[in-house]
């Protein structure tokens, strides 16, 4: 969806709707089934959409107007809860021309106004223009699974779930957020609201906009806040279940075919499992399958396909097989540098899911929402750890580096932990999640750019807005409110959008936050086990094998997959004279690091073999996208 409103009277070069045809045009990927427009009578509004038809597919059609043309919405996401909603208006003396959600998300809208947002259950950005009051309305779901970016400025307001659609504006700036690259070297992306470019913002989760002719009013209707509660096990067991079950049920409805990932992990089996033994429907699900045996979960997904009974498909994927043009294919999807490597493979099942049906669920946010990294234990101990007195955490610190040569592993973590104990407030979280240290920035940014990080901090500058001495729950919801949103929820999106296909996320549901945020800590997450709770609720209905296996992200061998002549390309790419990198990357950085990943040497006490490529993939996207979009540094 996009749309474009202006309340000036400035002139433009381009007439309005052919802005709007454009920007419309960019996005026809997330939407191939169909793309409408509309205008106001003054044209002062327009909005466009192009859909993807999932609930009511001949009525839901966009952009909608209401009944009496004051209000016209464009909508992208579902609306779960639209069947109560829409008996709840009914009573109202509301009254429907459609089965779609849509119409009940405008009829929300018309009942409750900027209200209408606490009664959804859904992942949904939308937008709803009412022609009486001269007023824009933005919204979006809580944690961010939907995205929305605007631009304010004196040629209007535009609004787009990708920032492509906005950059087909006709002289709309492209100068570089120096902030937003500090985040993206720290974190591997930029904290909303920032984006890489300085003149458009992202909405960020659980927030509504408001844009009229006295301006623009941003407001927050939800975030994540912890309330514990004095639940026994058995009682806590129970409340997940009924939860889990309760979003599952919602997320189920389609008027289209739908499948389910299937990674072999916890959360993925789980679901699959409560939709076939307890919600009682036939399933089929998918698995990408590694011939790197240490990244490889397809044997547990199969045991789990078998187990239930679904239709399984496992798209295999062969080491070298991912070449520079596949990089490519996926960097051009994103409109922001992106440094997770593990949205490639998200991308080639994406593919192969679509080829089959249009909607497929996903077990994100189960780790978020229950306890499931391992970084989250170790938080606690560290916390323990960073009580001891400061001389003596340093010699701590100072005797593991004798190990460098025997055990570089054990060093590396030990640094790392040791590092973390010793920091406070949001700088403990950091370097317990980071890519680069924030103190060593400078090590990597050329110094120009270094000076305007002094001018315009980074956000992750001033993460300190939680406890001096925090733990493991305070990680935990530092990752929901920012690492989810920023990296996992946006690699999911746009990697499916990418191939018109939906993916809806039910441990992301409405019961299951609530459930989650009163589930007390030792229940997620103990110095023993991760996902205690969970892992107690999936006994019921897995095999012991699926149960008690340990997480293993949905990474990929990114060195291995490209093998040595696409490392060396990769080099020769971004250290060439004509790389826009060498502008902000520092060369004593960028070359050391290019040349262990070619020759496989580096200093293992320093970083792992994961780190490495991540850190050299988070420059190559940076390098692509300066290539792509040639933003003003």
């Amino acid at each position: 969806m996009c749309g474009i409103c202006g309340f000036t009277e400035r002139e433009e070069a381009t007439p309005a709707p052919r802005r709007l045809e454009a920007m419309a045009a960019s996005l026809q990927h997330r939407g191939p089934d169909a793309r409408a427009a509309w205008f106001s009578a003054d044209e002062r509004c327009g909005l466009a959409t192009a859909r993807l038809s999932i609930i009511d597919l001949p009525g839901g059609a966009q952009p909608m107007r209401s009944a009496d043309g004051r209000h016209v919405l464009v909508f992208n996401g579902e609306i779960y809860n639209f069947h109560s909603l829409r008996r709840e208006l009914a009573q109202r003396g509301h009254r429907f021309r459609t089965a779609s959600d849509t119409e009940v998300l405008l009829e929300a809208y018309r009942a409750w106004g900027r209200a209408c947002v606490q009664r959804l259950r859904g992942m949904f950005a939308f937008a709803v223009y009412d022609s009486e009051q001269r007023l824009l309305f933005l919204a979006r779901d809580r944690t961010g699974i939907k995205p929305l970016y605007y631009h304010a400025g004196v040629n209007g307001f535009y609004f787009a779930s990708e920032i492509k659609a906005l950059l087909t504006v006709p002289h709309l700036p492209r100068r570089l957020n120096y902030a937003a690259l500090g985040d993206y070297c720290v974190l591997g992306y930029p904290v909303a609201p920032a984006t890489f470019f300085a003149d458009i913002h992202e909405l960020p989760p659980g927030a509504w906009l408001e844009v009229s002719p006295r301006g623009l009013t941003r407001r927050t209707y939800w975030s994540w806040e912890r309330q514990a509660a004095a639940w026994d096990e058995e009682t806590a067991l129970e409340h997940v279940a009924q939860a889990l079950t309760s979003s599952l049920r919602e997320h189920l409805i389609a008027d289209v075919p739908l499948g389910a990932f299937l990674s072999g992990g916890l959360d993925s089996s789980l679901l699959a499992a409560l939709i076939v033994r307890e919600l009682g429907r036939p399933l089929e699900t998918f698995n990408v399958a590694f011939s790197e045996a240490g990244y490889d979960e397809s044997p547990y997904a199969r045991l789990v396909a078998r187990h239930l009974g679904t239709r399984h498909h496992e798209i295999v994927v062969a080491s070298a097989a991912a070449d520079l043009s596949l990089l490519d294919e996926v960097a051009r999807q994103f409109d922001q540098p992106f440094a997770d490597s593990s949205a490639i493979p998200t991308y080639l099942i994406c593919r192969e899911i679509r080829r089959a049906v249009k909607v497929a669920l996903a077990g994100d946010g189960g780790d978020e929402m229950f306890g499931g990294y391992e970084k989250f234990r170790y938080a606690n101990a560290i916390r323990r750890l960073g009580r001891l007195p400061g001389w003596g955490i340093a010699a701590g610190r100072r005797a593991s580096r004798l190990g460098a040569t025997l055990a570089p592993a054990l060093v590396r973590k030990t640094q790392r932990l040791l590092r973390a104990a010793a920091a406070r407030n949001g700088n403990r979280l950091l370097a317990l999640n980071c890519y680069t240290y924030p103190e060593q920035l400078g090590e990597v940014l050329a110094p120009p750019v270094m000076e305007e990080l002094r001018r315009t901090p980074p956000a992750c500058f001033s993460m300190h807005a939680c406890a001096d001495d925090p733990g493991g729950a305070e990680l935990l919801d530092w990752t929901i409110r920012y690492e989810l949103p920023g990296d996992y929820l946006r690699k999911v999106d746009m990697m499916s959008s990418a191939h018109g296909l939906e993916v809806r996320e039910p441990l992301l549901g409405e019961a299951v936050l609530a459930c989650a945020a009163r589930l007390p800590e030792p229940m997620k997450y103990s110095l023993r086990q991760t996902k205690v709770l969970l892992r107690k609720l999936a006994a019921r209905y897995l095999p012991r094998t699926v149960v008690e296996k340990p997480k293993a992200g949905f990474g990929i061998p990114l060195d291995a997959w490209l093998g040595l002549q696409g490392r060396e390309a990769m080099q020769a790419t971004l250290c060439s004279s004509k790389a826009r990198l060498r502008d902000l990357i520092r060369p004593d950085h960028l070359e050391p690091l290019l040349q262990g990943f070619v020759t496989q040497r580096w200093a293992k006490a320093h970083r792992s073999r994961f780190l490495l490529y991540q850190q050299v993939y988070l420059l190559w996207s940076l390098e692509r996208w300066l290539a792509t979009w040639n933003p003003t540094l």
